[in-house]
């Protein structure tokens, strides 16, 4: 009779990719715009402890809810504690088209009219049967 067999090797961590697209109308929100995503590229690194010893803290860890109205959505899967492993921005559309010149958070220049933001996150631990049964 045909046999198969398998090694179980592990489970993995889970990976979560988010992708958002910013279209600012005013000054106000490129300026928004520009803060968010400074904000994700500074806690996805990680610092030094000392400079001349060369050692580093971690990156900041991120807890990712989804929301509804008020309070969590329970119907969704939860999400552990994570890092953010990778970001990518996207300046313009087909066609880099930016606003008038404007004096940001990080000096002057002309904001783009759109700009994309892929964010990919890595939880920390491995989930186990106990974990799930949690909700995540």
């Amino acid at each position: 009779a045909p046999r198969m067999e398998i090694m179980f090797e592990g489970v993995g961590r889970r990976d979560f990719s988010y992708e958002f697209t910013f279209i600012p109308k005013s000054v106000q929100e490129s300026i928004v715009v520009e803060e968010i995503i400074y904000a994700f590229k500074f806690h996805m690194h990680p610092e030094y402890v000392d400079e001349n010893a060369k050692s580093m803290r971690f990156p900041s860890t991120f807890d990712i809810l989804y929301m509804y109205a008020n309070g969590p959505n329970n119907f969704l899967n939860k999400i552990s504690t994570c890092f953010l492993t990778k970001m990518d921005v996207e300046y313009g559309a087909d066609r880099f088209t930016a606003y008038e010149p404007i004096k940001g958070k990080r000096g002057f220049g002309p904001p783009p009219q759109k700009t994309k933001l892929s964010l990919s996150f890595s939880e920390m631990e491995i989930l186990t049967k106990k974990r799930i049964s949690q909700g995540f």
